[in-house]
């Protein structure tokens, strides 16, 4: 007879479990809060000298989603510095774990999800890694549920119970926005696959399930030269685009986004001219758009690409780029000005051909007022001017915020050897500073050789500064050729745009509870609590406020 499994980790906070996590006792019983369509998670990890843990889930009221949490390697610990370029990670072995970092690289990680449909998980390396994502059936009721996990090793058997306060709160729609770019070369090297053909379209379906699960709302779809239709005069088609923009709003996404308009354009050795003083047009990268050429070239390419939209009915639905980051890797106050000057005429077009569209950008500060519609400055610019940012929202603008290689050290982040938390903070810290939404410039960014199973940092073909942190560039992980799974940083997203929602609503009813809630956790992208815990308490002091009588009458 087998007896009981009594050493191992449980928990259903948001942190990172590790293979060489410390184990201690195992508790007998878990409690945890959530609303009524709400989805929680709980991370086990479990010794066993077996080849595999089988899993099953006991509940009248929920559902299990079972992964194999899988380890993937941190080669090196983030930098602590603001601006990109420069040491974005520490290549050299560190004697000691830097102090805004979780662990000393290099180590591994869990946090790719392998979905186990069935409770069957393999044991690697000694250890059984296992998620299971509570999913509340449709007919629930608030109150305290019961459930039991049972996880069956060679050993013995574990058996945790479960006592589930479920609020009378249901997580409104999706009022704040969020997009994640991807990767379509990427989506065809990992999965043996061509735009072209059925299996890419059932393996991208795949991608936008994910992303539709962590609440993104907005697609992006990147222009190049594929559009030209002819030269001599430049004539353009963006009908390949139509299907796959029909499949995004299809899954459910609201708004997309498109772009850029124009490029810095390449320098002889092959990589980006960063600090460039002129952009060239998109669709033919060899012009500079201060040319007569140049301008037609974008005049007809803008009119084509309104005709496009207009036709599909996506008019009044699309966020254009023209130039990311246009205030970004400036030398000099002059390449500031020509910039400037040269986005503006674009903007100008953009807006007689297309006047519906909204202007998205990523940017360093307000610099480029009348130009943008939607400013989307990082964690470190929105903070070095915040008085610029907020009379933009004064005046009715919209700001979001986004992170990418930096900022680094103690900035709110998403790297892998970054608190887990932090994922989640940073849609508090998007509420606490009235921003409508969230990008992120890596949900399966892997350029050409890059393997997450691998190494999890990427290449940086900028020419500036060291490789970009590990986790930088992707949130998934191309499982098989047919599948692709999610990590524990999407998981974290999906919860941070919940808890979004839900800070919303509390503040319709309750400003000032709202306030402190949202104080206990985030004062700035620097000054923050990133203890799980404490995110527990206050999780459920907010279900709590919001199942109130008062709430739930109004």
């Amino acid at each position: 007879m087998k007896g009981k499994i009594r050493s191992g980790r449980v928990t259903q906070e948001e942190e990172f479990l590790f293979p060489d996590s410390e184990l201690g006792t195992l508790p007998e019983k878990l409690r945890f809060v959530t609303p009524l369509n709400g989805k929680r998670g709980i991370q086990l990890l479990l010794p066993s000298a077996g080849g595999k843990a089988v899993c099953s889930f006991i509940s009248e009221d929920f559902t299990a989603e079972w992964y194999e949490m899988k380890a993937v390697p941190v080669e090196y610990n983030t930098g602590n510095g603001v601006d990109q370029g420069g040491g974005m990670v520490l290549m050299e072995p560190v004697k000691e774990r830097p102090p805004y970092t979780i662990k000393k690289a290099p180590f591994q990680v869990y946090d790719c999800l392998a979905p186990r449909p069935e409770g069957i998980m393999e044991v690697k390396d000694g250890k059984a890694a296992i998620y299971l994502c509570l999913v509340p059936k449709e007919k629930i009721h608030a109150g305290t549920c019961q459930a039991e996990i049972r996880i069956d090793l060679e050993e013995g058997e574990y058996s945790l119970k479960l006592e589930i306060e479920v609020y009378p709160v249901r997580i409104p729609g999706e009022s704040f926005q969020i997009t994640n770019w991807f990767s379509i070369p990427s989506i065809c090297r990992f999965h043996n696959v061509k735009p072209e053909v059925q299996a890419f379209e059932d393996i991208l379906e795949k991608y936008i399930s994910l992303m539709r699960r962590a609440h993104q709302t907005c697609f992006y779809i990147q222009l190049d030269t594929s559009c030209v239709a002819g030269t001599n005069p430049y004539r353009f088609d963006f009908s390949y685009l139509r299907e796959r923009i029909a499949r995004f709003f299809d899954c459910g996404m609201k708004y997309l986004e498109i772009g850029p308009l124009l490029t810095r354009g390449i320098r002889e050795d092959g990589s980006p001219d960063v600090f460039t003083s002129s952009f060239r047009c998109m669709a033919a990268p060899d012009v500079d758009l201060d040319t007569w050429e140049g301008y037609e070239i974008t005049v007809r390419f803008i009119r084509a690409l309104a005709d496009f939209l207009r036709e599909n009915g996506w008019d009044d639905k699309v966020m254009v780029h023209i130039h990311d980051e246009p205030d970004i890797h400036v030398d000099c106050p002059e390449t500031l000005e020509s910039r400037k000057r040269q986005y503006y005429l674009t903007a100008s077009v953009l807006r007689k051909y297309l006047p519906g569209a909204r202007i998205i950008e990523a940017v360093r500060s307000a610099a480029f007022r009348g130009g943008i519609d939607i400013w989307v400055p990082g964690t470190a610019g929105f903070e070095a001017d915040r008085e610029g940012f907020g009379r933009l929202t004064d005046l009715g603008e919209e700001v979001w915020n986004y992170v990418c290689c930096g900022p680094q050290g103690y900035w709110l982040n998403r790297f892998l050897d970054f608190a887990l938390i932090k994922n989640r903070l940073l849609f508090w810290g998007c509420e606490a500073n009235h921003l409508t939404g969230f990008l992120h410039w890596g949900f399966n960014q892997f350029p050409e050789g890059m393997n997450p199973f691998q190494g999890t940092s990427c290449p940086n073909d900028t020419g500036l500064g060291t490789n970009f942190p590990c986790g930088d560039s992707f949130l998934v992980y191309p499982g098989t050729e047919k599948e692709v799974w999610p990590g524990m940083r999407l998981e974290a997203q999906r919860r941070g745009a919940e808890d979004v929602e839900l800070l919303r609503l509390l503040k319709e009813k309750n400003e000032e509870l709202y306030d402190k809630l949202i104080g206990r956790m985030f004062v700035s992208n620097q000054e923050y609590c990133d203890d799980p815990q404490v995110m527990e308490e206050v999780y459920e002091e907010l279900l709590c406020a919001l199942s109130l009588p008062k709430f739930q009458e109004a």
